[in-house]
């Protein structure tokens, strides 16, 4: 006679077992094929879980309990964690693309609930001491320039701090590390030329943003950055002002290319011309400046 699982797991003691239950106390210590076995079998074999029911669900898992309630939330409620946040930025600067990380962490419904999860996250921690406002110098923000300049390298700010804390010995390593993100995460905008070039490199060489980076003689992860915000640009839909439409006709009157209008404008790529310019032609408003 078969017995059902839950009754088998019921009847098994786990205070006479050899293997000691494993400890995964954060969802990046569990692999991305046991969280699929601990989602399929929670719904398949319960109803509304018990305490007592995830006694069974940590003895199947061989994970302890406490462990598989807390994966087994974060997947029924994704969230991002301080935890995640660490080794989703660790797999970034290792150039790891999204499709990878979602795949490694499958606790979000799709690529983009966790990559808006990740750059939305804050860590709010009451519990840490208020960092002493520190009012910076002209001198001393250039001198922190300098030292970014020269030592930083995207996602690594080790070697910045390091000799910002020998430059800076009587101020706080919190403060000078805050001064420091406050610099490096000035990134230039995103111009249609930028756009236009990322284009081009991408249906040259596919998503390989480290060869690309450095075809744009730029970091991988603004090369991409560049990229989603084009693809985010075609999906939205472009509103024009006066002066750019009347440039744009202005462009049509005379001829001109569709990339060199993209570059007068300043604000629309070429794609972005050419579907405005092909839509006042069929409404006959080409002319209309």
């Amino acid at each position: 006679m078969d017995i059902p699982l839950v009754e088998c797991l019921q009847l098994f003691d786990a205070s006479l077992s050899t293997v000691s239950a494993r400890s995964l106390p954060n969802v990046t210590n569990w692999a991305a094929d046991d969280l699929s076995t601990l989602k399929s079998f929670v719904t398949e074999q319960f109803g509304a879980v018990t305490a007592d029911d995830w006694l069974l669900v940590g003895v199947y898992m061989n994970v302890e309990q406490k462990d598989c309630f807390m994966a087994h939330s974060m997947c029924s409620f994704p969230q991002m964690s301080a935890v995640l946040h660490e080794a989703i930025t660790q797999h970034r600067n290792a150039n790891m693309e999204w499709k990878d990380i979602f795949e490694k962490y499958p606790i979000f419904s799709r690529i983009g609930g966790l990559r808006n999860a990740y750059y939305q996250f804050k860590e709010f921690d009451d519990s840490k001491p208020k960092a002493i406002h520190i009012e910076w110098t002209d001198a001393d923000t250039c001198r922190i320039q300098e030292l970014v300049q020269t030592y930083y390298k995207p996602g690594n700010k080790r070697e910045v701090l390091i000799q910002a804390q020998k430059a800076f010995p009587d101020i706080s390593q919190e403060s000078i590390l805050g001064k420091i993100k406050q610099i490096t995460s000035k990134v230039p905008g995103i111009t249609s030329d930028d756009i236009d070039r990322v284009k081009k490199l991408v249906y040259a060489y596919g998503k390989d943003w480290a060869r690309i980076g450095q075809e744009i003689n730029d970091t991988p992860r603004r090369a991409e950055r560049i990229w989603t915000q084009h693809r985010e640009q075609q999906k939205a839909p472009q509103t024009w002002s006066e002066d750019e439409l009347n440039t744009l006709r202005r462009c049509i009157h005379d001829g001109v290319e569709m990339a060199e209008a993209s570059r007068l404008i300043g604000t629309k790529t070429r794609d972005a011309c050419n579907a405005k310019m092909l839509l006042l032609k069929s409404t006959g408003k080409q002319h209309n400046y």
